[in-house]
């Protein structure tokens, strides 16, 4: 299993047509080069589950930080924005 994945500075903003955005950094302390990493971001309110997105960052390599914006196109930011949404992010695979 691939660890060692540090998320920092992780934010929510408005996408111009309404869609909830992830943004954030994530670097590489695994110690090891990766062609590409995939991670899967899980939105929550509260503790349910309430949208989730994946993410593929090519060319990381160790020591390496990447900043991301991803869109949640089920999620309306307007509609969970009030409820201060949360979100984990973990890896899925890597090579």
């Amino acid at each position: 299993m691939i660890r060692h994945f540090e998320y920092n500075n992780i934010e929510f903003k408005k996408h111009e047509e309404g869609w909830l955005i992830v943004k954030g950094e994530v670097t590489n302390s695994s110690g090891k080069n990766y062609h590409a990493v995939v991670f899967k971001i899980i939105m929550y309110m509260k503790s349910i589950p309430i949208g989730n997105t994946g993410l593929t960052i090519k060319g990381f390599y160790s020591g390496q930080t990447k900043v991301f914006e991803k869109q949640v196109e089920e999620l309306k930011y307007d509609a969970v924005m009030h409820q201060k949404p949360t979100c984990q992010i973990f890896v899925e695979s890597g090579y």
